[in-house]
């Protein structure tokens, strides 16, 4: 791995990370991101809408790449139990203490990670951060890549970390798969009058899940994943929102302010390939955007990284590539089965896909799937 030379497009978290612990293991690292990271001065103790949900398992090796200290603590939320409940009504909720962890994972604030994992970068000198291109075109036969300045930069491997709309994966000419799920995820931070528990839930109905991440005992991102027009009309009136929030959470929390919101559009998308020329990889939303109901986009990215790694370790750069496209794909074909399947099953009013649920939770109880479950969770 010493003789290798990679090029990482995208600084974001997954593509910051590979960058992190290629060079942590000898490699010559070059990552490029046109818009870096910005140094977080704000004071506010007001969490941003980009927050991501960490197992255990992966902030575990994230905290092994040494960026820990530059973490802004403020800015990250154990939590201690997960809950599913179906639109019948039905529960299972996961404790950390079943597998014998002081935690399931982390809520943490995409920037403050960002920031985190480049400013352990920043302290190697065996990375070179371009900040200030963008690339351009590529010579996939020549393994070189061509910047919007004209600079010339050769590889022995391209990682595509650069997100759903990868400029890696139009100019190699990478193919998709998927469709749009006709539905967008609303985010809204509120401030709440009662403490909650370290516990984030979800549950099922119609229309689509909403759900509960915890930031503080008295901060939480609120999460509404319905019909595109529903929560397009929401948006236009805070108050409108507002009211329609606590309606659906009040129950739950009791009462609360509104902070702030937005939303995204929701679709699927996943690379037929992740390997082209035996030199170019696709990694993290580039590969595959997943429907972010479990909360698993960036661990699956995350997942990625870590078993490329595993690969280049183990042997030649093409076998690692091969058994790196062949592991990840199959397993992140497998989540995000997994994911429409629930999200068919247990949003439907079909008596008969209801029984399904019931029964599919009623198994799911059983101490054994449960261990199973939970190792999931937390991704072991």
């Amino acid at each position: 791995m010493k003789q290798l030379s990679v090029l990482i497009n995208g600084g974001g978290m997954v593509g910051a990370a590979a960058a992190l612990a290629l060079a942590q293991k000898g490699v010559d690292v070059t990552l490029l991101e046109p818009k870096p990271p910005v140094a977080d001065t704000n004071t506010d103790p007001d969490w941003d809408l980009r927050i991501s949900s960490v197992n255990n398992s992966n902030w575990e090796w994230l905290l092994t790449l040494g960026m820990g200290d530059y973490l802004r603590q403020q800015r990250i939320f154990d939590y201690q139990q997960l809950t599913v409940t179906s639109l019948g009504g039905q529960s299972l909720s996961f404790h950390a203490n079943e597998a014998g962890l002081n935690k399931l994972g982390v809520m943490v604030e995409n920037n403050a990670l960002q920031l985190a994992l480049w400013a352990q970068l920043r302290t190697l000198n065996n990375v070179h951060l371009l900040t200030e291109e963008s690339l351009d075109k590529l010579d996939v036969q020549a393994k070189t890549a061509v910047l919007s300045q004209g600079d010339r930069l050769n590889y022995d491997l391209l990682l595509g970390c650069d997100g759903a709309n990868s400029k890696v994966a139009e100019l190699s000419g990478f193919n998709y798969r998927g469709w749009d799920y006709d539905q967008r995820c609303l985010l809204a931070n509120v401030s709440l009058e009662k403490p909650i528990e370290p516990e984030t839930w979800e549950v099922f109905r119609p229309q689509g899940p909403y759900a509960l991440l915890p930031l503080t005992e008295q901060q939480a991102c609120l999460i509404d994943y319905g019909i595109r027009d529903d929560i397009n009309r929401l948006e236009r009136d805070k108050k409108v929102l507002e009211a329609h929030l606590k309606t659906l959470f009040s129950a739950h929390i009791g009462d609360f302010r509104l902070d702030k919101s937005a939303s995204f559009p929701l679709q699927r998308k996943h690379a037929k390939s992740y390997v082209k020329a035996e030199s170019i990889v696709l990694m993290g939303d580039s590969a595959h955007s997943i429907h972010p109901m479990a909360g698993q986009g960036v661990n699956l990215g995350f997942a990625d990284v870590r078993c490329l790694i595993d690969a280049l370790q183990k042997g030649s750069q093409r076998s690692a590539l091969s058994q790196y496209e062949s592991k990840r794909q199959r397993e992140n074909a497998k989540m995000m089965r997994m994911m429409d399947a629930i999200q068919f099953g247990w949003r439907s009013n079909n008596p008969i896909m209801q029984l399904a649920t019931t029964a599919s939770l009623k198994v799911a109880g059983a101490p054994w799937v449960k261990r199973w479950l939970l190792q999931q969770a937390v991704g072991e």
